[in-house]
């Protein structure tokens, strides 16, 4: 589960922070507020491809950050990727970041 997730010069945001209550959350918000912005923020971390265009103007790079927690056991398609990786699950949580380079760089 996302427990926690910081963006930092993706789109149109400078930095955001957010912690995840357990349960239910609902993101709402007018048109233009940014809900799609969150979206596309954890679709960039677990892999979806984007250009320099996903930087904030003016800015180099973005990075994105989620911890990701697992509960109870680990399931074995996640542990088979996390060994293929060499990761290891840290207090039954697992941080992942992604940075996407601006139009003068590399990103990863």
């Amino acid at each position: 589960m996302l427990q926690e997730l910081t963006i930092r010069n993706f789109a149109i945001l400078e930095r955001l922070h957010v912690q995840w209550a357990p349960g239910l959350n609902v993101i709402t918000g007018e048109t233009g507020a940014g809900k799609s912005i969150l979206v596309d923020a954890v679709g960039a971390l677990l892999g979806d491809r984007l250009g320099p265009e996903a930087v904030r103007s003016g800015a180099d790079r973005a990075i994105i950050e989620g911890i990701f927690v697992v509960e109870g056991e680990v399931p074995p398609s996640l542990r088979s990727l996390m060994e293929d990786y060499g990761l290891e699950l840290e207090d039954g949580g697992l941080i992942v970041s992604r940075e996407i380079a601006g139009s003068g760089g590399r990103g990863s």
